[in-house]
């Protein structure tokens, strides 16, 4: 490997047909087809080199300070600035871009920081109940189908569910998204009221109503380790 080169990791596989570059956890990887030449994938990489910069510097930023220390927060495609105040109460209010915390003065000095994590979680959870209704309404006229209840949802380890009672359910984080990647997942979520499986018809029915479907995943795969306070 040149020393000009950023550093990767090298994967091959027998079920690739392509050559996939990819930012996770920090780090370059490279998945390629069993036996392609390691020239040619080295002179891709020579090619995507500034986008790989941009993207690794991007990580390494959000890696390197959670949002809170950095007194901002994503919101979709743009970034809210935190503007903490000593006030009577505990709340939130929003004002153009800048997301206002009042935090009471009798709080002890110990869970000031507490109380700016549970102040912007309830803010994410109020717009994103507001966003995905909003949302799956839009969605569900154009795709000719009627769910039950949305909701809103603290997930740990997914981006949204639908049960058999047509009931979905959003991980509020995707708010920390681009909107483009959140509308895929109610794509999504919506097309289990059809199929409630993974099946090639399932994804059939997705990429009809996104054509984002394969680019919003491989976001959603790269990117997640930062979308937490």
């Amino acid at each position: 490997m040149s020393s000009e080169l950023p550093a990767y990791q090298l994967k091959f596989s027998a079920k690739r047909r392509s050559i996939q570059l990819k930012i996770q956890s920090g780090q370059l990887w490279v998945c390629a087809p069993t036996g392609c030449d390691l020239q040619f994938i080295q002179q891709l990489i020579q090619q995507k080199k500034d986008w790989i910069h941009k993207h690794l510097s991007q990580q390494q930023q959000y890696t390197e300070a959670g949002w809170l220390e950095q007194r901002q927060i994503p919101f979709f495609d743009d970034k809210l600035q935190l503007k903490i105040v000593q006030d009577s109460v505990n709340q939130f209010s929003l004002d153009g871009d800048c997301l206002w915390l009042q935090l009471s003065s009798r709080n002890k000095a110990q869970s000031q920081q507490k109380w700016i994590e549970k102040l912007v979680s309830e803010f994410y959870l109020q717009q994103a109940q507001l966003w995905f209704e909003q949302q799956v309404q839009q969605e569900q006229q154009r795709m000719s189908l009627q769910s039950r209840e949305v909701r809103v949802c603290n997930f740990k380890a997914k981006w949204g569910s639908c049960d058999s009672s047509g009931v979905l359910s959003f991980n509020w984080r995707l708010l920390m998204a681009p909107q483009w990647v959140a509308q895929y997942v109610v794509v999504h979520e919506l097309a289990h009221l059809v199929y409630m499986n993974h099946s090639k018809s399932f994804w059939t029915l997705v990429s009809k109503f996104n054509s984002d479907a394969a680019k919003a995943r491989l976001w959603l795969k790269q990117n997640q380790h930062w979308m937490q306070l």
